[in-house]
């Protein structure tokens, strides 16, 4: 069978009134980059795939769809990379919410690629729809399980050309990456497991992308950490996110829940509240053809700790009717520890192995059980260093180097918890570093180690650096 057809068709005055445009945030992370912001429907016929023992999963009757896509790229076909990366944007808000596109756009900008932002839910395209001014009202999505035949769909329109495609006047990328952070990325950990990246690139004959970012997103967070690929419609949780009604999802224990076998490189990047829950769902990390994969797990940083200042889009919430959220603190790492993983996940398409961290060290209350439903980690905890910091996983300067404690809530919910930044005190810093001149010297240091180890790029060295010594308080007393 061939892949179902589909349909693109371009909306116009995307900068200024597509929602999620960067160019209508206070502060837009183009500056004055030569980017051009667009805004597209995809329109077609979405496969239903019902659970059960078969790989691809069986399908029966199917949808049509009508979706929307932001394309953020460079308005030149000669200042384009030839790379495009997708984020299935996260819909747990109701509103389609960009965990991607903040922590890279500076490193998407520097290195001329294009991004590809798709509304990938129900619950958002029908918000999108209901706003005023009728710019959505085309879109519909019956069902739920239309992502994944919606996910081929948008991959392969960003290869069709000229005005057939997601990327007018731009030519074919030469690599597309995927991305899903949260609830979206556990959409990919789906799609991947029962089988829908092989149906559609054998069906496309091509690779659907060459490779996958799976951001937050844990594979034993029971409700969350695996979507059946038959699921329709809101889950509703408490405050501590147990469900509040009977949920049909696959066993804790089922083998789909850990990623493997996946064709093109896959990079789980979690943080260390996923790792918490993802303690029994751990493998090895593997460079054997058929199953490229690795896991970086970041220490000392909360699931909504990115850098998105939500009050930025205020535009964004007046025309959904929302409020801006109180975030976490932001976590400036995210986005260097981000811009290595992208250039070692896509240096792995062409034969070279990224480099490989430890899981974040963790140990197990005597006697606590794995809860069946996956949601229940309160007899796990991190093994933590003197600074209150969890051992293990991807090191960084604000690890490695730390002048303030990181740490989450230990009462909240086991992901999108509170997190704080509580700053040493003078004399705390004193008798670490001795100076400001002393600490900068030990920063340096460290990144330049941690970019020979490649976990942070070279052009971003001296910024990282520059930014950490900023964040530390001035007077040392």
């Amino acid at each position: 069978m061939k892949f179902p057809l589909h349909d693109v068709r371009a909306l116009g005055d995307a900068a200024s009134q597509a929602f999620l445009s960067p160019a209508r945030w206070q502060g837009s992370q183009l500056g004055n980059a030569a980017y051009r912001i667009e805004e597209f429907t995809v329109s077609g016929e979405a496969r239903l795939y019902t659970d059960g023992a078969s790989r691809p999963p069986r399908h029966g009757r199917t949808v049509p769809y009508t979706t929307r896509v932001l394309t953020i790229r460079p308005g030149r076909d000669e200042d384009f990379s030839g790379e495009v990366h997708i984020e299935l944007l996260n819909p747990s808000t109701g509103n389609d919410f960009p965990m991607y596109w903040p922590d890279t756009a500076r490193h998407i900008v520097r290195r001329g690629a294009a991004y590809v932002g798709v509304t990938c839910k129900a619950v958002t395209a029908h918000t999108l729809r209901d706003m005023p001014g009728g710019r959505y009202s085309a879109l519909s999505f019956p069902h739920d399980g239309a992502v994944w035949d919606l996910i081929g769909a948008v991959a392969a329109a960003c290869r069709r050309p000229e005005a057939a495609g997601l990327l007018p006047g731009l030519r074919r990328p030469d690599r597309t990456l995927l991305t899903g952070w949260s609830q979206s990325g556990s959409f990919l950990r789906t799609y991947l497991s029962e089988g829908l990246h092989d149906l559609h690139s054998d069906e496309l004959e091509q690779e659907i992308c060459d490779a996958y970012l799976i951001g937050v997103s844990s594979g034993g967070f029971g409700p969350f950490g695996y979507v059946n690929v038959d699921r329709d419609g809101e889950i509703e949780f408490d405050a501590r996110l147990r469900p509040v009604t009977p949920l049909a999802q696959v066993a804790m224990d089922d083998p789909r829940r850990v990623v493997r076998g996946s064709r093109v490189p896959v990079i789980e990047f979690m943080s260390q509240e996923e790792a918490v829950s993802h303690l029994w769902h751990q493998r090895a990390d593997s460079d054997v053809a058929g199953d490229l994969y690795r896991c970086y797990q970041i220490p000392a940083r909360g699931h909504e700790s990115g850098l998105l200042d939500d009050a930025a889009r205020i535009d964004d919430h007046r025309a959904a009717g929302s409020s801006p959220a109180e975030g976490c603190p932001r976590h400036a790492a995210t986005a260097y520890l981000l811009a290595a993983a992208i250039d070692n996940l896509l240096a792995w398409t062409d034969g070279t192995p990224p480099p490989r961290a430890d899981p974040i060290s963790m140990r197990v209350a005597p006697g606590f059980e794995r809860d069946p439903q996956g949601v229940d980690y309160s007899g796990i905890s991190c093994v933590t260093d003197e600074a209150g910091h969890a051992m293990g996983g991807v090191r960084y300067l604000d690890v490695e180097v730390p002048v303030r404690r990181m740490a989450g809530d230990p009462d909240g919910p086991i992901a999108m918890g509170a997190w704080t930044h509580t700053p040493f005190d003078p004399a705390e810093l004193r008798r670490r570093y001795g100076s400001p001149e002393e600490l900068r010297e030990r920063a340096r240091r460290t990144v330049a180690r941690l970019v020979a180890d490649r976990w942070y790029l070279p052009e971003d060295a001296a910024a990282a650096v520059d930014e950490f010594c900023r964040s530390v308080p001035s007077h040392w007393g």
